[in-house]
């Protein structure tokens, strides 16, 4: 299954030009881009999203606390990532760790490596086995072919498997008919020191089209509380490709992929078991590069029943604490939609996935074994009943998985929605999910902290380095989620989203001091603390999202969440320093855009946030404000000015417990960006 990255480029262009052999028909004349103008209130009601169904629904008729953040929305905010762009969800918790880390996560335990969090980008899932998260610095598109991110707050299992525990995100870019034509961009900043992409689409045979690109950016590094420097500066290149062709009357493929390949630097002080015991390690031009390759297949039977097959593959490589790890993963995925008489629809699907990875270790990080292999074997149905016509409708899921580690594990789900009037929505659900072991859960050996023998009385003594270690006989985290939700349209102007949740967790995972150790060559005692099933609690908290269109050229969209967690051990443990402890998110986060549409083709776009301490208290409360001013000489041409954190020079939003570097803090920034589009 392993390839190397030459091996990868050459699957990626011998399949992209083996399409283009069909025959390329190039246009006198481009599609006319998308309208990018902003949705009305009636128009978002009736958004099509897919995670709540696996195929197109209504966003009015889905019962889930789902939030789309539209192309419109990423290209007023004047964002320059995807982490930033979550930002506008509500439930969603976005922290800068470091000029190239982040740490996100939906309804709690949040850290760099928050694994109760699902990910997708057009259908394939982007987290990481080896931690059950994401490596949000390798996860990046061009921004401009982003259709929309779907974000759902709560369990998803039924439908997409372990690990869609608190939440899903699905990134969907445009179809490559969307983006015929051209369009560019280039910037550059003050932290943004320098950026760029082009896109290029045309049409493919007499019924396909396709689109390459290409993007690159120079980061600047971040700050410590002090304003120097933490040389964390990042550069990264990403190009792709996506072709989509309509085989015949009846079916359709799909084909993309992407390359990418960055450098990134760090400035880490590392526990050493020599005198003095810590060591400052310059990461210079540490690595991380991959790629991907997806095909789909769409047929349709009849006007009520339609398949879908899609297969991908996955190459990562890392570099970090003097570790490396390279993975390789195969995921085949299977589902068929059909009407059962005039009530009921059912979905059923299978699906494998093969993951392999090999870990160069490091005095900091080993895992044992270093090579690992996993099968996961999974099918799902769902049966959505029509109980009163455009009234009430009841949803039963259930998703049966085989893993390596747990073996079987059962997902269950039911959801009501109820429509009393054509413009009211309440819904409700309960759910089950489990986040299942991951690589570091069961093979892991951090050293975190070295002791030293630092005073003249215990010079004879060993140095003791703390350590956390996994276990395979770790068993799946466990969730049973409550949610009632309600939706209002008043008019054409106004509507608001609100969700409140309880959720009850089991067996989540905690450390537990083991049985210290002696190590040889050189001499050392090493403390374990074991990943063990000793923690168990509740996280309740409420969720709003309001649009309010004030006229057609200004328009109001915010956000609020409510939070509150209540984690404890199981029995009558000793409580230890964990990540949960430490990742528990602000008790309440605000978020309020203005879009402001002016003369002359200007646009006057602000954003102000403001979060509340987290981290116990090691992170204090912020408000920051963004701003962008655009401008449209022409009618493909936009200029635009942003500056974001702008009311304090720099403010801290998370310390990550499992880094070495020293916490920064997020500066305010100011870049300019032209874009043309052709």
């Amino acid at each position: 299954m392993k390839l190397s990255k030459e091996r990868l480029m050459i699957v990626l262009l011998v399949s992209f030009v083996s399409m283009l052999a069909e025959g390329i028909v190039f246009g006198d004349e481009h599609a006319v881009p998308e309208d990018l103008t902003e949705l009305s209130i009636e128009e978002l009601m009736e958004v099509e999203v897919t995670l709540t169904a696996r195929k197109p629904r209504k966003l009015s008729h889905s019962a889930a606390a789902i939030f789309v953040i539209t192309a419109e929305d990423i290209r007023r905010s004047g964002v320059t990532s995807i982490p930033d762009a979550l930002r506008m969800a509500p439930g969603i918790q976005v922290c800068r760790i470091d000029s190239n880390k982040w740490a996100v996560t939906s309804r709690g335990f949040n850290s760099r490596y928050a694994a109760k969090l699902l990910v997708l980008m057009d259908g394939r899932t982007i987290y990481s086995p080896l931690f059950s998260g994401t490596f949000w610095e390798v996860q990046d598109t061009l921004l401009e072919d982003i259709k929309q991110i779907e974000v759902i707050r709560g369990p998803g299992a039924s439908l997409w498997g372990a690990n869609a525990v608190n939440g899903i995100i699905n990134i969907i870019t445009k179809s490559s008919e969307k983006t015929r034509g051209g369009l560019a961009f280039t910037g550059f900043g003050t932290e943004e020191q320098g950026f760029g992409g082009a896109r290029y689409g045309d049409t493919l045979g007499e019924k396909g089209d396709y689109r390459i690109y290409v993007k690159y950016f120079d980061r600047d590094e971040a700050a410590n509380a002090n304003g120097d420097g933490t040389s964390d500066d990042w550069r990264m290149f990403r190009t792709g490709f996506r072709a989509d062709q309509k085989l015949a009357e009846k079916n359709s493929f799909t084909l993309q992929g992407d390359i990418y390949s960055g450098k990134n630097d760090n400035r880490s002080v590392l526990p050493s078991v020599n005198p003095p015991y810590a060591e400052i390690y310059n990461e210079q031009d540490s690595r991380m590069s991959g790629g991907n390759i997806l095909g789909r297949w769409q047929h349709i039977f009849s006007g009520t029943s339609d398949m879908t097959l899609q297969i991908y593959y996955d190459y990562t490589e890392k570099e970090e604490f003097r570790a490396s790890w390279n993975g390789d993963l195969f995921d085949m995925d299977f589902q068929h939609h059909f009407a059962l008489g005039r009530r009921q629809e059912m979905m059923w699907g299978l699906g494998y996935r093969y993951y392999q990875n090999d870990i160069r270790p490091s005095f900091i990080v080993t895992f044992d074994p270093p090579e690992r292999k996993d099968h996961l074997f999974s099918a799902f149905i769902q049966d959505d009943i029509t109980l009163v016509k455009e009234r009430l409708w009841l949803t039963l899921g259930a998703r049966f998985e085989h893993n390596d580690s747990t073996g079987f594990e059962f997902q269950p789900n039911v959801r009501i929605l109820w429509m009393p009037y054509e413009k009211n929505t309440l819904w409700a659900a309960i759910s089950r999910a489990v986040k299942t072991p991951s690589q570091v859960d069961d093979d892991i050996k951090f050293t975190g902290q070295i002791i030293p023998p630092n005073t003249p009385e215990n010079q004879h003594l060993l140095p003791v380095a703390i350590t956390f270690t996994g276990d395979r006989n770790i068993l799946s985290e466990e969730i049973i989620a409550l949610e009632l939700g309600y939706r209002l349209h008043v008019a054409d102007q106004l509507s608001f989203d609100t969700t409140a949740f309880y959720n009850v967790y089991d067996n989540l995972i905690a450390t537990v001091p083991g049985l210290p150790e002696i190590c040889l060559q050189p001499q050392y005692v090493s403390v374990p603390y074991v990943f063990t099933n000793i923690m168990k609690g509740e996280i309740r908290g409420v969720e709003i999202a309001a649009n309010w269109n004030l006229s057609e050229q200004w328009r109001l969209k915010a956000a609020y969440t409510y939070f509150e967690s209540d984690l404890r051990f199981k029995g009558n443990g000793v409580p230890e320093v964990t990540p949960l402890t430490k990742g528990v998110p602000p008790s309440h986060q605000f978020s309020l855009r203005s879009f402001t549409d002016l003369p002359w083709n200007l646009e006057c776009d602000l954003w102000l946030r403001y979060a509340d301490d987290i981290q116990e208290g090691e992170v204090d409360a912020y408000t920051t404000l963004d701003a962008r001013l655009g401008w449209n000489p022409l009618k493909n041409l936009e200029l635009s000015i942003v500056g974001q954190n702008l009311l304090e020079p720099q403010h801290p939003e998370f310390i990550e417990m499992f880094l070495f570097s020293e916490p920064t803090q997020v500066e305010r920034c100011v870049y300019g960006k032209i874009t043309w589009q052709f």
